[in-house]
Order: structure tokens, then sequence, then C-alpha cells
């Protein structure tokens, strides 16, 4: 059945290994047939709750991954690594998340559903040469600030998708491209403590969810600390939760399912 299933745990390491053993005995099989890779998954939408992400093991013993590898990555994902490209792919978190490019002129128009005509006459009345003006934006610091004067606000969110980019996965300008797998990040300020909650559109919950956890909690971490509050809990919601095929026979040995 395809649905979505929940995990809680108390640390991250408790709920990557409830999370695993789920996913190999409930997962859907799902074929992927993508111009990358064309292979079979263990698939569901996944919701893992975490009710104490900095108690330990923040990282199981049981993950392809160690603390000095998690630390560098948390590291290069909320301050970045001075470099231009970071890693395989042409985006990287620390880019779409700290200097997402939006425009000042997009952000101020009102809501035109008409023609591509009409469209052009409101660019035109905020931007006289019809382009548009192109401004980084660091999101973290924007909330950051937001929750400092309002503590009370609930509509601090933080994303990391182009819509008119990440939604055109065919042609020439996308074929060696990727778009971020993580989509959303809602922090939420209640009773003096700052909990997490993640959205991503996919994660690889075997080899990759160990270090993304790790390092979006250290962002609820740094997040709360500017805010000089306690951090809470910690929920990350995938739609699409896998593990790969070429994984199945090690990680049924690893939680002795075999």
């Amino acid at each position: 059945m395809y649905e979505t299933k929940i995990i809680e745990a108390k640390t991250l390491g408790e709920a990557w290994e409830k999370a695993c053993i789920l996913m190999l005995k409930e997962g859907h099989n799902r074929y992927v047939q993508a111009p990358e890779y064309q292979i079979e998954t263990k698939d569901l939408p996944l919701m893992i709750k975490v009710a104490e992400p900095f108690s330990e093991p923040r990282l199981s013993d049981k993950a392809s991954t160690n603390k000095e590898q998690a630390d560098d990555y948390a590291k290069k994902f909320i301050g970045g690594s001075g470099k231009e490209q970071e890693n395989s792919f042409d985006y990287t978190y620390y880019s779409r998340l700290r200097c997402y490019p939006d425009c000042r002129v997009r952000a101020f128009l009102p809501s035109v559903t008409d023609s591509e005509e009409e469209l052009r006459k409101h660019v035109k009345k905020i931007s006289p040469e019809g382009k548009c003006v192109v401004e980084r934006i660091d999101q973290v610091e924007k909330a950051i600030k937001i929750l400092k004067r309002d503590p009370t606000r609930r509509t601090v969110v933080m994303h990391t998708w182009i819509p008119f980019r990440d939604l055109m996965k065919f042609g020439p300008k996308r074929e060696d491209t990727s778009s971020p797998c993580v989509l959303l990040f809602y922090p939420q300020l209640v009773d003096g403590k700052l909990h997490m909650f993640v959205v991503m559109k996919t994660n690889d919950l075997y080899n990759a969810w160990p270090e993304n956890a790790y390092a979006f909690t250290c962002l609820q971490k740094y997040m709360a600390d500017e805010l000089k509050v306690a951090t809470g809990t910690y929920t990350h919601f995938s739609i699409s939760m896998q593990i790969y095929k070429d994984m199945y026979e090690e990680a049924k040995k690893k939680f002795n399912l075999t």
C-alpha cells in the first residue's frame, strides 16, 4: 500500500534506524526511469518526528558517515565552502537558501492572470525598462530578523525552489542539471523553543538522510542560538523517501533482516 507512514523517535540515530527497517519491510516497489538513472526503489511518503534531535546518538553507528564528515557537510550547508561550485550539481543548498536569486519586480506584481501583454504592462510600471531586477536574498538572516521582531510569527518559510527552472526537466539547459531535493524549511518558535519542519521532494534514506538531518538540525541550532532560545523538535517529511535497490542487501544485513 502506497501511503504516508510516520516514524517517531527520541534521537536522529534511532529515527534513521526505525525508518530504514520500515522502508525495507513496507516500502512500495517503485521503478524510477529518470534520464540519468533507471533503478527500482523501496519508496514511501515518510514523516520522521524526532523529539530530542540534539540528544545522542545524532548519528547511528550503522550509518555510512561519521561525525567529522557530518560536521563538514553541515558547515558547508550553513556557511558555504567559499567556492562557486561545491559539488557535482549546478546548485548548492547554501546558494539556494542563503543567496537566493529573487526578482524585486516580480515580488510586487499584482495577481495577473490574463495575457502576456497585460503582464508586460504591469512589469513596466514597476521597472520602466521592463526587466527583472535580481537581488540575492539570505533567507536565514531574514527569518531570524523577523522572529526577533515577532516571535509569534507563523509564516516564516525558507525555500529553495525556482519554478521556471526547476519544473523544466527536459531541454538543453537541463540535460546535465538537477533540482534541489529539499524544498522548504519552516521554523516555528513556540513556548520558547525553536522547532524545525523540513519538506523534501525526494530523499535517499539509506545513504543521505543521516547527513541531511544532521545538517538541517545544525541550522535549527544556529537559528535558535541567534534568537537566544532553546531547540525543540525536528520533523522531516519526504514525499518520496526511498532506498535504492543496489543497497537492499547491504541494508538488510545491517539491520538483521536477511
